[in-house]
This record gives C-alpha cells, structure tokens and sequence, in this order.
C-alpha cells in the first residue's frame, strides 16, 4: 500500500466493466424498482418496520453523523461513475442534504478524530469536518490498497479509537497476495503505519464491536474451490488469526487447487456460523434489544438472518434463523441511538426503520 497526497484519476477496463457489472454486488440499478411498503416485510412477532427513507441510488453504509442526523454513503449511479454522495439524513422526516460528492465507489464511512474517513474502491480518503457539521474536500490518506478488483467493503471505529477496514483477497498462485485477505486497524494519529489484526480473509466486508469490545466479520468467499464456491462466513476476530484464505475455506476445508493442508487449516480461526455459498452477507451488527444475538444482511439472498452466539473458549458458535424478508439486496444495518435498527436495501434506495413493540 502506499501514502500519498494526491488526487488519482481512474481508468477502468471495459471488460472488467462488464465482469462488475454482471458479478459484483455494487453494481447499481437503473431505474429504481419500487421499495417494498413497509407492511409487506416480513418480520418476527413483535417487531414492526417504518420506512425511513427511500430514492436513494445505491446506498452502502450507514453511520450516526455528528449533526445527529443519518449520514449515508450512496454510488449515485453507476459503481464506476465517480459521482458517489455521502448524505446527511433526517431520520424522523427524510430531509436531506448533501455533505461530500463525486466520490468513486464510497463503500465506507465513518467518523473519527473530527474527519470524515471514505473507503473509496482502492483508496481511504479524509475529510475535515467543520464546526457546522460540513464536510471540506477529502484527501488520499492510504491509495491502491490491495484488492481483488471490487470494493473493500465499510468502515468501523473501535471503542480504543482505531478504525477497522479490509483489503480483500487477490491471489498470487496459490498464496495470498501481500497484503490482501486482511482486516487492519489504524489510528488517525498515524495512520499511514496500520495493524494487522487478522489474516486469510478473503473479503472482510461488513464488521461490529459488541459490548465486550469483541470484533465481529462478516467473509464474502466468492472464489472457486474444489467443488463450486465456499459458503460465506460469520467471524469472531481474535488478533492476529489466521483465518485460512486461499488454501481453506468454510468450515477449516482444505482447498485442494490452492494447495490446501489438512493439517495447516486445521490450526486456522473456525468460523463461528457459516452461510449459503454467494449468500453475500455485506453487514453484521448486534441486535439493540439482544446482545447474544448478531444481525447480518445477506444480500444475494434478500434476508436478514439473526445468529444466536455462545462463547465458546475464545470462540464462538452460532446458530442462525430467519428475521427479517422482502428486501431486494439487504446492504447496511445500524443499531440507532433510539434502539432500533435501521436497514438499508441498495436495490431499491430505501431504509427502514426495525422497532421491537
């Protein structure tokens, strides 16, 4: 990775125009489809939704912003346009308002250190943040970044003041390329020096922080193995874990392409739930009315599925049931300070409010 002040201009293959467009999860969608009313979700007994919001064009992540609103990332088009917004939301009327634009694939955000920090395709970028809540041009702080020619997913800021972000997985034959398939951790005050915290992961996308402090994962595998794809994953991030990526995957499985050893993956971090293979789970956040219970956003498969955690050593298990349905493509979920959860559907431009009765 390099450290550079400067602006980058991006020229894009059209033949991997064509390969994101028809793999990638990001790619937007022209015209808008109708959101699903609120009522027509499906949910759990107990439960009701409200939406919130909604005519957003590709909606990525969601965070608290320090105006006290909703500040949302959106692709505003199509996901290699360069015309990304981060939107600043009034959650109780949908008012909004433009804080930061043209932006290339703002994947992540979070707000840290009086900056607002992007995740932007192979970059992170830093913004000032006023006294006023605005947002002053963003400059380059990490660029080309590893990655495996798609997003390296959101931003998360830990309670000792580090942001987590991925460099998702890209091979070199049968090995990981060097600083790919990691989850990292920086801090503001020196941020171009970041902290491996685990290894093997091939796309780290969607993170959370629970009330012990503990970092949760969530593993978009979509890449061959031996037979077909690998399921996705659910993580418990213990530093310095290896998770196994390119020669295990699931459930410690040796890949045998790529050289896998039953006996090296056998010593690898096991996942702690395990979803369908291109499930694609882009978010995972703790549940606000359950802290034993984790909410992940399985994309592809238009579900929110809720995962009962038991510890287990310095592991976890976890076992999964259906919570929420009726969503085109379930992108981000937010625990909001009113003890709800807030959710994204990047299809359709719409975020719902969850409320426990």
């Amino acid at each position: 990775m390099r450290s550079r002040r400067m602006h980058r201009f991006w020229w894009i293959p059209p033949a991997l125009w064509l390969l994101t467009a028809c793999t990638n999860p990001l790619a937007a969608p022209t015209p808008l489809p109708t959101a699903p009313a609120a009522a027509d979700l499906s949910l759990p007994a107990g439960f009701t939704a409200k939406l919130v919001a909604d005519g957003l064009r590709g909606p990525t992540q969601m965070i608290a912003g320090p105006d006290g609103r909703l500040w949302v990332a959106q692709l505003n088009g199509g996901e290699n346009d360069g015309v990304g917004q981060v939107l600043s939301i009034n959650p109780d009327t949908g008012g909004r308002r433009v804080q930061l634009e043209g932006l290339y694939k703002p994947t992540g955000i979070a707000v840290h250190g009086g900056q607002l920090w992007i995740a932007s395709g192979r970059d992170l970028l830093a913004a000032p943040i006023g006294a006023d809540a605005s947002v002053g041009p963003p400059d380059p702080v990490l660029t080309e970044l590893p990655f495996n020619g798609r997003s390296n997913g959101t931003l998360t800021v830990t309670p000792h003041g580090e942001i987590i972000y991925a460099t998702s997985g890209s091979r070199l034959g049968n090995a990981a390329a060097p600083g790919s398939a990691t989850l990292w951790a920086l801090t503001p005050q020196d941020p171009t020096h970041p902290r491996a915290l685990a290894t093997g992961l091939k796309g780290a996308y969607g993170h959370a922080i629970d009330a012990q402090g503990r970092i949760w994962t969530t593993e978009i595998g979509d890449d061959p193995i031996d037979q077909g794809a690998p399921p996705d994953e659910l993580n418990l991030v213990l530093p310095g874990a290896d998770f196994g990526w390119p020669q295990c995957a699931g459930n410690r499985e040796p890949v045998a392409r790529y050289g896998g050893d039953p006996a090296r993956c056998a010593q690898t971090r096991a996942p702690v739930a395990l979803f369908a293979a291109g499930a694609t789970p882009t978010s995972v956040a703790v549940a606000p009315w359950d802290e034993t219970v984790l909410l992940v956003a399985l994309w592809h498969q238009g579900e929110v599925v809720q995962v009962k955690v038991t510890s287990d050593g310095n592991n976890a298990s976890g076992q999964v049931s259906p919570f929420l349905s009726g969503l085109r493509n379930p992108q981000h979920l937010l625990a909001w300070r009113d003890g709800s959860l807030l959710v994204s559907d990047f299809a359709t431009g719409a975020i719902y409010r969850i409320t426990p009765e």
